[in-house]
């Protein structure tokens, strides 16, 4: 099954392991170790947690809009350059405990995209930007218009998980990945207006983060 059309209130890449520490957790409380049907207990309500998959629906119906593709907090909005075009740079955190699927920012094709398989490192280690798991995707919108997202994983078990092909289209709000836990940096046009601030909390597929062709 595709990221694209994984729908299930529970995310295909946490089935077999929710369905071992359910087994797990059922033996242990059939057998009365107390003890262990807590751990594996808090152990699957966690996985669970990391591994929902709601539905989202965007109110927005401008077609210039950039909905976010990460659930988090946006840590800071500065401007950039990138390959000698200044641009808008919103950086999102976002933990073990937000929703993990990743959502396309609006009615697009995939551009090109880059994944580095590596380690996980908090992000406050001086090589975490070197050495971590990272996903870089460009995406065009239906006017030309392009933005690059980069995501970068952190400490946690679970890796990224991206699912794209080159030229593949997306309709916004569609899932392609999973970020368990990480920083996620959201390339705008300089001529994009973004709409939030550092501080504010963003929920993918349904977030407005920023307007294309606004500035």
């Amino acid at each position: 099954m595709s990221i694209q059309n994984d729908t299930f209130i529970l995310s295909n890449r946490g089935w077999l392991i929710s369905g071992v520490l359910g087994a797990l957790f059922l033996f242990f409380s059939m057998t009365g170790l107390h003890l262990f049907q807590f751990i594996f207990g808090a152990l699957l309500l966690s996985v669970l947690i990391i591994f929902r998959n709601p539905e989202r629906n965007t109110s927005e119906t401008e077609s210039d809009a950039v909905i976010s593709s990460v659930d988090g907090i946006v840590l800071s909005v500065e401007e950039s350059i990138v390959d000698d075009q200044k641009m808008s740079k919103v950086t999102v955190m976002n933990s073990l405990w937000d929703v993990s699927m990743l959502r396309a920012p609006f009615d697009c094709e995939v551009e090109g995209f880059k994944i580095r398989h590596g380690a996980s490192l908090p992000l406050y280690h001086p090589l975490s930007d070197t050495l971590n798991e990272k996903a870089v995707i460009s995406f065009r919108s239906k006017k030309g218009d392009e933005i690059y997202i980069e995501h970068l994983s952190e400490q946690s078990c679970f890796p990224i998980g991206i699912e794209l092909e080159k030229s593949q289209k997306f309709k916004e709000g569609t899932r392609y990945g999973f970020l368990a836990k990480g920083r996620s940096v959201i390339y705008l046009p300089a001529s994009a207006r973004v709409s939030v601030n550092a501080g504010a909390s963003v929920r993918a597929g349904e977030s407005v983060i920023g307007y294309l062709n606004a500035a």
